[in-house]
């Protein structure tokens, strides 16, 4: 005799084969052969009237009749178990796509324009490996901190003459210097003789040194820059306000030096209607200087590694040269400023970005490990 308990067991059993032959019937009945729907028909049929009579002991014969059914309905495909994994991951990568497009974009530091509050990619010095840099040690300090020792290796045997000229990069600024009459492009290094408390990849040779191929000539951490999420939602409700650390497009913003169809990030400076000017190291708005938020008062007053606003006198600088220069914003301006006025390309070269192109705001940094982790001001 079927116990209580085993009895419920069957009859959830029978009514989760009727579901699973409903739901057989609805994908497959338009292609279906039309024998292979009346056996699932009357196999469907018979387990109802079973379950309708609480008939444990034809319940689980039925339960088979209906199983085989679909298996002809609905033929199982091969490697189900890839399958569903394929469509997990594809399901997976959809909805983060759709979360990037509509709310949070994950934005990459390229440059350090924006130092001290973002980092692009830049270099410490060191002497030699640590015990961090050997095996698989490195592997967990890059994924945690962001950060890789770096040897920068003589191509082949000479004199160390240079450096002749400095270009940008991926890896920021880079010297040239000429061994053997190869150039040899490194990161902006100091010299052999400065201290190592300084921040940069550290020269090992001066110029005039001969060295052998392969000699180490700088070495150092090399640290990634920042990655950040910027809110692309805000703004749809919000208005920008002056301080923030904005993501613009750069379509349509008409200066050679300026990347198209790219992102940059700068710190919203100037609002619709005011009239901007820099008078060293103050941001000047309307003719006052501006005293709120603390980010932009910070800069001004030169604290924790800031530099001031600076007028760069470069002829590229279209829009504010001097102190003499001022920038009126139309309606759906805004004013973009490096936190590093002294290395930046910003509005003072290109002038007010549209608000068409406001991306959102930056809103925290994400990876890797460091000071600036956290919340961005």
């Amino acid at each position: 005799m079927v116990g209580y308990f085993e009895k419920r067991r069957i009859l959830k059993l029978g009514r989760e084969w009727l579901h699973h032959a409903r739901l057989c019937r609805h994908l497959r009945e338009d292609i279906a052969g039309q024998d292979a729907l009346n056996r699932l028909d009357k196999a469907e049929a018979d387990l109802k009237k079973a379950v309708a009579k609480r008939d444990a002991s034809i319940i689980e014969a039925h339960c088979e009749s209906v199983h085989k059914a679909i298996s002809v309905v609905m033929p199982p495909k091969s490697f189900p178990g890839l399958r569903e994994n394929l469509e997990v991951i594809v399901v997976a990568i959809a909805v983060a796509m759709a979360f990037r497009t509509f709310f949070l974009q994950p934005f990459k530091i390229p440059t350090g324009s924006m130092q001290p509050t973002l980092y692009g990619i830049h270099f410490e010095p060191a002497s030699g490996k640590g015990i961090f840099d050997m095996g698989p040690l490195w592997m967990a300090r890059w994924l945690v901190f962001g950060e890789t020792y770096v040897d920068y290796k003589a191509k082949t045997a000479g004199v160390v003459r240079g450096p002749y000229s400095f270009k940008s990069t991926d890896e920021g600024k880079v010297a040239c210097y000429d061994i053997g009459g190869l150039a040899h492009y490194i990161p902006e290094a100091l010299p052999k003789t400065t201290l190592l408390s300084q921040a940069n990849l550290m020269l090992t040779v001066k110029p005039g040194d001969e060295v052998v191929t392969g000699q180490v000539i700088a070495r150092g951490i090399k640290i990634t820059g920042d990655h950040l999420f910027v809110n692309r939602v805000r703004w749809n409700f919000m208005k920008p306000t002056r301080g923030e650390v904005m993501v613009f497009r750069t379509d349509g913003i008409p200066i050679p030096r300026l990347s198209e169809r790219t992102h940059y990030i700068k710190r919203m400076c100037g609002l619709p209607g005011e009239s901007i000017s820099i008078h060293e190291p103050e941001l000047i708005v309307n003719g006052k200087p501006v005293a709120e938020p603390y980010p932009i008062r910070r800069i001004e007053d030169r604290v924790s590694g800031y530099a001031g606003y600076y007028c760069p006198g470069d002829p590229e600088a279209l829009y504010i040269r001097s102190s003499n220069d001022v920038v009126t914003l139309g309606p759906n301006k805004y004013l973009a400023l490096g936190d590093n006025t002294h290395n930046s390309l910003d509005g003072r070269y290109w002038g007010p970005v549209p608000a068409a192109n406001l991306v959102g705001p930056a809103m925290v940094v994400y990876w890797p490990i460091s000071k600036r982790w956290g919340w961005i001001q």
